[in-house]
């Protein structure tokens, strides 16, 4: 059998409908979450794209995520807003923070804001990017569902696997830097685990805290350094105690509420009200083209900008298609139903009927 499949943004997007339809979701919310998964196949981060929506079906059922969520958002100051998601998904939450604090930025030229009582959000760059579109700089963190992360030299898990993200404007393609404090994401493992492929030993723990090249033996994920370690805990007290909730270590994760839900936070400036914009593009320019005439260790390899090859991805899978591994393909059937699958994801696929 083929180890791979390819299929259309517009396939996705119509297994994506389905799937969801089950659980009357606020179209907004449904929309929100959508878009971001399929644009995180687009740009290459499969971690965070189709196979994720297991998991967030998972969530639904057990009544983790609030598919009609009624946000609650505070405008505490000129430049300070707090959210209370009511456990939305967590890239609807985060959409509508990051909206606010450009419209904000806008008025007084920064905005900060914290959501609290929301779930897993996606992929941090993607918010940012939605401010550096806007001519903002961009920041994103979150705390993580699970506690998943060992500090640094750990064999235990304490601390969130907790991206942190900056966006700055650059043209129609604007720089993101986007990164788990782990060595890599845990959904990365997981996709590993999809296309049947080792993992390099640095990345994870199994649960007796043993280094493991076995994608389904990971338990706990690695700290990238101890800046990664470092990174993770400032991640985890900003998307806590900052906010009135406690640091994941400390947050009841089984149980889903205002105290234990999941956290955001977010920073925004705009470029406009700090500098002249076109000087500021014209530096920003002069400084991607200087690193990228850098010598290069390996003459065949470019070098790119953070987020460069995003975009390189999305415009090659534009054109081509996404794949996607069978493994991954199997897994959905095995969960939504055989049926489904064939009729909106995959229908020229052989698979098997599995429980």
């Amino acid at each position: 059998m083929t180890q791979s499949i390819t299929v259309t943004p517009a396939q996705l997007r119509t297994f994506l409908t389905a799937v969801l339809g089950h659980y009357d979701l606020r179209p907004a919310a449904a929309s929100a979450l959508i878009d971001h998964l399929v644009q995180a196949n687009l740009w290459g981060i499969d971690s965070h794209g189709l196979q994720q929506i297991i998991g967030y079906d998972q969530s639904l059922r057990s009544g983790r995520i609030n598919p009609q969520p009624c946000l609650q958002i505070h405008r505490d100051r000129s430049t300070m807003i707090r959210i209370d998601a009511d456990r939305a998904p967590g890239q609807y939450a985060a959409q509508v923070a990051m909206t606010e604090a450009i419209a904000q930025a806008h008025q007084v030229g920064i905005a900060v804001v914290g959501v609290t009582n929301s779930n897993h959000f996606g992929m941090a760059g993607y918010y940012t990017q939605m401010a550096a579109v806007a001519g903002m700089v961009g920041f994103a963190t979150s705390d993580t569902n699970v506690v998943d992360l060992a500090p640094y030299g750990g064999k235990t898990a304490c601390l969130g696997n907790n991206p942190l993200a900056w966006g700055i404007p650059y043209g129609p393609t604007p720089i993101v830097l986007d990164m788990a404090a782990g060595t890599v994401s845990g959904g990365k493992v997981k996709h590993f685990g999809y296309q049947g492929l080792p993992i390099p030993s640095d990345w994870g723990l199994t649960a007796t805290g043993e280094p493991t090249d076995i994608p389904q033996a990971v338990a706990v994920n690695r700290a990238a350094s101890p800046k990664g370690s470092g990174m993770a805990l400032v991640a985890d007290l900003l998307c806590g105690p900052l906010l009135g909730t406690a640091a994941a270590m400390f947050k009841t994760k089984s149980i889903h509420d205002g105290l234990n839900g999941t956290g955001h936070f977010f920073g925004v400036l705009d470029v406009a009200v700090w500098c002249d914009p076109e000087v500021f593009a014209a530096e920003v320019g002069r400084a991607i083209a200087t690193l990228k005439q850098t010598p290069r260790l390996d003459p065949d390899q470019p070098l790119y900008f953070p987020g460069e090859l995003a975009y390189l991805t999305e415009k090659t899978r534009t054109e081509q298609g996404i794949p996607l591994p069978v493994a991954l393909v199997q897994a959905l059937a095995n969960h939504f139903g055989l049926e489904c699958v064939k009729r909106h994801l995959a229908p020229d696929l052989s698979l098997s009927e599995q429980p």
